[in-house]
Parts: structure tokens; C-alpha cells; sequence
């Protein structure tokens, strides 16, 4: 395992590294232990956004990761092989959640679906309604949740 990039965000450490699966997951938890803060896996793509984006008032450090981790999803930059929402059997009795943390993803894309469903409706689909974009997001995250693998415990 390498550790390619880091950055602390808000007193949160997020980590690019490359390797095994369960070695990273591992190390996260360690550094998380050791450090006495929350400690997240990111991508290459989205610690470049995060280092020139722009944090919404208000926005919680994860609030942040998961917009970035949309945004980084629609312009097609991770790859279909990184898993962002997973299971883990010790972890919220095998609910799904983001990879690497106890959140689950149905309040996070809530939250994404009402802060930005009109703002996406202006910026160039006036086709569609805010409505119409809180469904397809509310489908998407019960479609990620339904489809999250169950990972193993090591």
C-alpha cells in the first residue's frame, strides 16, 4: 500500500492511497484511532476538486466529500471499480453506507436533492423540474443502496 496525497480538511484528514482494499480500510481506521479524528478515502480526482472547490456555507466536511464524489461520478472521473457506497457487517448491523464511514447515503442525497435540485433545474436542464431531479436522486441512492456489496471483515 502507498500513500499517494493527503490533505486535512476542517480537522479531518483525507487520504489518496493505493492498494489492497482491506490494507486501506485498515490504515484509515488506525489513522483514525491514533489521530482522534475522522480520517476519509478519497480519490486522486477528488482531492484536486476539493483543493480548487468551493465549500457551501454551512457544508459539513462529508456533505462536502459526497457533493465532490457526485461531481466526480457525472464528469466520469472514478471509476466504476471504486465503491463508494458499500456494506460492512459490523458497521450499522451491514446497513449501506459510504465507503470508509458510519453514514449511510439516504440523508446525504436528501440533503443534496433539496439544496441543489433547483440550482441544477438553472444551470441547464430547464427541462426538468426540482421534483423530477429529488426522484431521480431518491431512485439512485435506493438503487446504490440495493446494489451495495457486503465486504468482508478483514
Amino acid at each position: 500500500m502507498r500513500l499517494l496525497d493527503a490533505q486535512v480538511c476542517d480537522g479531518e484528514l483525507l487520504l489518496v492511497l493505493h492498494g489492497d482494499r482491506a490494507e486501506m480500510f485498515t490504515a484509515r481506521a488506525m489513522l483514525a484511532d491514533i489521530l482522534g479524528t475522522r480520517v476519509h478515502l478519497v480519490t486522486a480526482g477528488m482531492l484536486r476538486r476539493i483543493r480548487g472547490g468551493q465549500r457551501n456555507v454551512g457544508e459539513s466536511t462529508l456533505d462536502f466529500l459526497a457533493r465532490i464524489a457526485l461531481v466526480e461520478a457525472v464528469a466520469g472521473s472514478l471509476s466504476a471499480d471504486e465503491l463508494v457506497i458499500v456494506r460492512h457487517p459490523d458497521v450499522l448491523s451491514g446497513s449501506p453506507v459510504f465507503r470508509g464511514t458510519r453514514v449511510p447515503p439516504g440523508p446525504v442525497f436528501a440533503t443534496l436533492a433539496d439544496r441543489l435540485a433547483g440550482e441544477i433545474v438553472c444551470l441547464g436542464y430547464p427541462q426538468l423540474s426540482p421534483d423530477e431531479i429529488k426522484m431521480a436522486l431518491q431512485q439512485a441512492c435506493r438503487l446504490l443502496e440495493r446494489d451495495a456489496p457486503l465486504m468482508s471483515r478483514s
